[in-house]
């Protein structure tokens, strides 16, 4: 095989599954290097008592590409699944439970309803802010985003929070008066019953892949000469041993509960817990979106603020993302291949799957017209 012909890809989420698949189909050599001991990345699936679980947070496959979908389908992702989210906060020293996004019909009962309902009346016609906060109290009023979001954010970024940039909040956080309870409003919407990891083992079918190896600056050029091109999908900084860009990390405590083949424990497959009063962000009980018939079910309490590099920081100067660009270049000059950046990690972005998987065709794509 000419060295032109051979690819190292580091990482087997999502964005490097889907550039060595294509690159496979087009007659290339294609190495994957792995870190963990499993494909998936932070989409993965695990088994506890042979229940299925999500160590990363639950992911729900959604899109409105047609070429995504398609891919995806082919390779056993296909069944549809309607994700519904809700909300329990804590009122009178009860729970009482809300949609999320929350409605506004939902509301009515609520003691800050008159409230609420002057605070709506003044909102700007388009919600507006640099800023995570002002964005959001523009877009509901600062009585339902102290009720809903304020916690919740609060144990989500920390001391980030009020640095934090408003250009994911539209995409992330909605008010609602239409009735419609499903997160997303995509036309393709997935959930494998088995997790995301056997859909991404037949993505990578026939591919060789090194597991439980991380590779960085300093070691990869033990291999890196074998290869034209190498595809990044990692963590820039960790890949050059730096300490530059600014993550959040979430770590899920899994606690198994004993239930009978069709039961579940929660309320719902993802329940948001936005105040203080407890310390994690959300549950996931994934057999709700399974529906594996299994004894048993996991409900993962999912808890902020490791050191882990899970989710991207963004700020209204593009301060890491701008550093990110430098270590991109950084890694350019340094390595001889032809060195391509892809993914969540690689690009520092707070992107979902379908996105990943678009930014993988486009890694694929700038390697072939290259050949």
């Amino acid at each position: 095989m000419y060295k032109e012909k051979k690819v190292l890809v580091i990482g087997a989420g999502w964005a490097g599954a889907t550039a060595s698949n294509i690159l496979k189909k087009n007659n290339f050599e294609v190495l994957i290097v792995e870190k963990d001991d499993e494909v998936g990345g932070h989409s993965r699936s695990a088994t506890i008592n042979n229940i299925i679980w999500e160590p990363y947070g639950a992911h729900i496959f959604h899109t409105n590409n047609e070429k995504v979908a398609s891919f995806v389908n082919h390779y056993g992702l296909n069944r549809s699944y309607e994700h519904k989210v809700i909300t329990k906060v804590m009122i009178g020293g009860e729970y009482q439970t809300f949609s999320w996004p929350p409605q506004i019909d939902e509301l009515k009962n609520l003691k800050e309803w008159n409230k609420i309902k002057s605070e709506l009346s003044e909102l700007p016609r388009e919600p507006h802010g640099d800023n995570f906060i002002d964005y959001v109290v523009s877009m509901m009023g600062k009585t339902l985003y102290e009720i809903f979001i304020e916690g919740y954010s609060i144990k989500q970024w920390g001391d980030a929070l009020h640095g934090l940039s408003s250009r994911f909040a539209p995409k992330r956080i909605e008010l609602r008066n239409d009735g419609y309870k499903r997160l997303f409003r995509d036309k393709y919407e997935y959930f494998p019953e088995k997790g995301v990891s056997p859909i991404i083992k037949n993505i990578l079918k026939d591919i060789d892949i090194v597991y439980s190896k991380e590779l960085n600056i300093e070691n990869i050029y033990d291999i890196s000469e074998e290869f034209e091109s190498i595809i990044l999908t990692c963590p820039l900084d960790a890949f050059l041993n730096k300490d530059t860009l600014k993550w959040k990390g979430i770590n899920l405590d899994p606690k198994y509960f004993e239930t009978d083949e069709k039961s579940t424990v929660s309320d719902s497959y993802v329940v948001n817990y936005p105040g203080l009063e407890v310390p994690y962000t959300r549950t996931i009980e994934t057999k709700h979106a399974t529906q594996q018939k299994v004894k048993g079910s996991i409900v993962a309490e999912e808890y902020p603020g490791t050191n882990d590099r899970h989710y991207p920081i963004p700020t209204p100067e593009n301060i890491y993302e701008n550093e990110n660009e430098d270590l991109k270049n950084e890694i350019s000059k340094v390595l001889k291949n032809n060195v391509i950046f892809a993914g969540r990690l690689a690009n520092y972005q707070y992107i979902n799957q379908d996105q990943a998987i678009l930014q993988g065709f486009k890694a694929a794509e700038m390697i072939l017209e290259e050949s």
